[in-house]
């Protein structure tokens, strides 16, 4: 078993070797093995539920060809914690193998779970609520702070890029650290996580239950979430699950709930100066345009888009 003290083997290299960009070969040398009784899963790890039908999809993987590559273990009194890697853990488990391939580190718990969080972004599609929680833990780490101040800055950047005043002269240092982290992951820009993201935090319980679950997508809960009436809300949550209802089925229930509610908006006309406006923009969102915007305002447009398209809902 390989056993590398942090002096041997800096943050890079195990970023490395989790991210697959070391090669089977260099990883291979370097990995010994870890009996897989002996390992134990980290309970902040942020990925929660683990699709049946994958894991098992995975564990055939490893029945026929064996584990790939290592998993990333740290040393802790109840025998070795999985960092990165959990999902080839658990199918090994299920293949019925005694050890599994394992590179063991020495880490704080802040820069476990800090390995373990970026990994889960940038290998396996999280489901939205743990990717939206993710994000927002490995904030809290990066910029030291708690998540109220984390969505608070957050929400700062995004008036900021909108020319609104409140909170521009604030945590200056940690806004332009947090813009520095969403450029790496590359995943979304921070008005995009704003928009589409921080309001999941509002879903209620049972929304965020089955979105973490595997049980709903996330539009098709961000749908129903539009639901103003607590007990509708439910009544559709429990259809959409049991009848597997289509994104574009549950938008017209929400319809006909809210038109026998009598709280259908009528429609209005619309202007014509409203309409020549949307007709402009059309021509002028093509791709040729765009790709000769300054990086800048290209990020001001997207911005923009992403605020209508939630406005439109």
């Amino acid at each position: 078993m390989a056993r590398k003290r942090k002096q041997d083997i800096d943050r890079a290299a195990v970023f490395e070797a989790i991210l697959g960009d070391l090669g089977p070969e260099q990883a291979a040398e370097a990995a010994g093995s870890v009996a897989l009784a002996e390992l134990v899963y980290n309970p902040q790890q942020p990925r929660k539920h683990f699709a049946q039908a994958a894991l098992a999809d995975l564990a055939e993987s490893i029945r026929e060809k064996g584990v790939l590559e290592p998993i990333i273990v740290r040393r802790v009194a109840a025998g070795y914690e999985v960092v990165a890697g959990e999902r080839r853990a658990r199918a090994a488990r299920q293949v019925g193998l005694e050890a599994i391939p394992a590179i063991v580190v020495d880490l704080s718990d802040r820069e476990a779970l800090e390995i373990a969080i970026t990994e889960n972004l940038q290998r396996e599609d999280l489901n939205a609520v743990e990717e939206t929680e993710a994000v927002l833990g490995l904030l809290e780490l990066a910029l030291d702070v708690d998540r109220a101040r984390v969505q608070a800055l957050l929400q700062d950047i995004y008036n900021e890029e909108r020319g609104r005043a409140g909170g521009a002269a604030r945590d200056l240092a940690k806004r332009e650290e947090a813009k520095a982290l969403f450029r790496r992951l590359g995943r979304f820009t921070v008005s995009s996580f704003v928009t589409n993201r921080l309001p999941i935090l509002d879903f209620p319980p049972r929304l965020l239950d089955v979105v973490r679950n595997g049980e709903l997508a996330f539009t098709k809960a961000q749908a129903i979430a539009r639901l103003e009436d607590e007990a509708a809300q439910r009544r559709l949550l429990a259809e959409a699950i049991d009848r597997e209802l289509s994104l574009s089925q549950i938008r017209r229930r929400i319809t006909e709930l809210r038109e026998g509610e009598g709280g259908a908006e009528p429609e209005r006309p619309v202007s014509a100066d409203t309409q020549r406006l949307v007709a402009g923009t059309k021509r002028l969102l093509n791709h040729k345009r765009l790709a000769t915007l300054a990086p800048a305002k290209l990020e001001r447009v997207t911005a923009l888009l992403d605020e209508l398209r939630r406005l439109l809902g």
